[in-house]
């Protein structure tokens, strides 16, 4: 039985971990903490099959979204959900890129379908102020961060070929003849025949030459959560801002949308909503593509939030309460993620930017196919 090893216990090395025992090898899965905490955790637990580009990425994601679903049955401990979701158009001209959306050729794959207020407010009650419409997509779908690892850890070791190694921080990489070797600060060594590297926004350190002039970079985002909402809120939620920043949409009307806010413009800013079983909703986001990030929790955008969602429920936001950061990696290329082969059966695999979460099923059985 070959050994796969695996550093990074965020969700694409989860997702390396638990494809890879389904493909009958041995694995060793590392992690630097004694849970992961980045970006895998900061987020919203969407799987968000709606804002994909055409082709490929579509296909992956929508292949993703099957695996998701068979993880969200094996392990219902995750929270994984088919919720769906609706952008709502508040005017004129975020209405009419809904309709162009309804009637991309794609449209069905997606689970599109164009809904008028009342059809939305029917759908959803406490979706009642003032807008249009919405676009809804079936396949988009949701799990809960603060949940879904742990429960996938929980089920990975109940295999006797699964080994979880927390608190290993890895300094050192080398390939021998023996095969492939990661060693950590304590002098620790872990080896196996083929290894994974998924260290998401950590590109510096011993992995710092392999991201010599990689196209990808690091983004830094704020989000947070409000008091449990007193009602129940199915579908997650995106309003017409969100129509700029996902590619599905860049060959619509996009030129005639009105200009964002000030503030939105300046935080490069979308509305996404979720809320989790706890009856909290997870908002956000910015993004800051300029490093250093100066990792303030700035107050601002979510004001501008609070005021959005008021707007679309016809009635006062539920109070922020918690707010955080995350930083993720993205691919600035042409391609879905970065993925580089780094020895003979090595590779690093990052990059799936806001989509990480999304596609990382995908990924996983990317490298699988590859080594069969």
């Amino acid at each position: 039985m070959k050994k796969v090893v695996i550093m990074g216990g965020g969700i694409i090395g989860t997702m390396h971990a638990y494809l890879a025992l389904k493909e009958g090898y041995s694995v060793i899965q590392c992690e630097r903490e004694q849970i992961a905490r980045s970006a895998s955790i900061r987020n919203f637990g969407l799987i968000w099959v709606s804002g994909r580009e055409v082709g490929a990425e579509l296909e992956m994601a929508l292949r993703a979204r099957e695996i998701w679903g068979e993880v969200g049955a094996a392990v219902p401990a995750t929270g994984f959900r088919a919720n769906g979701s609706i952008t709502i158009a508040r005017n004129e001209a975020e209405w009419q890129v809904l309709q162009e959306a309804a009637a991309m050729p794609d449209a069905d794959l997606r689970g599109f379908s164009l809904l008028v207020k009342e059809e939305v407010t029917a759908l959803e009650p406490v979706l009642a102020g003032d807008f249009i419409g919405g676009l809804r997509c079936t396949q988009d779908a949701a799990a809960e961060p603060n949940r879904l690892l742990v429960s996938l850890r929980e089920y990975l070791k109940a295999d006797e070929n699964y080994r979880w190694m927390p608190n290993f921080d890895v300094m050192d990489f080398y390939h021998s003849e023996t095969g492939n070797h990661i060693i950590d600060v304590k002098g620790q060594t872990i080896s196996g025949d083929l290894m994974v590297m998924c260290p998401g926004s950590s590109h510096q350190g011993f992995l710092s030459s392999f991201f010599a002039d990689a196209p990808v970079r690091r983004v830094r985002l704020q989000m947070g959560a409000t008091v449990p909402l007193p009602a129940k809120l199915g579908h997650s939620v995106a309003d017409g801002d969100s129509l700029r920043y996902y590619p599905a949409f860049k060959d619509l009307s996009l030129a005639a949308l009105p200009p964002q806010s000030e503030i939105a413009a300046r935080r490069k800013m979308q509305l996404l909503m979720v809320q989790r079983l706890d009856g909290t909703l997870t908002i956000g986001d910015t993004h800051e593509y300029d490093e250093p990030f100066d990792h303030e929790i700035l107050e601002e955008p979510y004001e501008h939030l609070s005021g959005v969602i008021s707007a679309i429920f016809g009635r006062t936001a539920p109070v922020v309460s918690r707010r955080w950061d995350g930083v993720y990696s993205q691919s600035t290329s042409s391609e879905t993620y970065f993925r580089k082969a780094i020895a003979p059966g090595a590779i690093v695999v990052t990059g799936g930017g806001g989509r990480g979460n999304t596609l990382s099923p995908a990924i996983a059985e990317e490298t699988m196919i590859q080594w069969r």
